[in-house]
């Protein structure tokens, strides 16, 4: 009779994590925002998007793309010191 030992053993191997036979694919991370430039992007968003509602409700622009350039024009001019990248730079 053989010992069942080995193929315990074996099994064992194969199935706790071992990296032997498991080959992951390591993919590069797409690059990001620091956390920081993130945080004054999530702002001016918020923000514009507040500010293109209010100026619809109250009737000082007729069209939300109107109202998206007065928003844009009043965020840069009330808030120079946040730097916000373009859209096309944005991941």
């Amino acid at each position: 009779m053989k010992s069942p030992v080995p193929a315990l053993l074996l099994a064992l191997a194969l199935t706790s994590g071992c990296s032997l036979l498991h080959f992951k694919s390591k993919k590069a991370a797409p690059p990001k925002l620091e956390p920081a430039a993130e945080v004054q992007v999530e702002f001016h968003d918020r923000w514009v998007d507040k500010r293109i509602h209010e100026l619809l409700t109250a009737g000082s622009a007729t069209t939300e793309d109107q109202a998206r350039a007065m928003a844009e024009a009043e965020f840069a001019k009330q808030y120079t010191f946040v730097k916000v990248p373009e859209k096309g730079q944005r991941h």
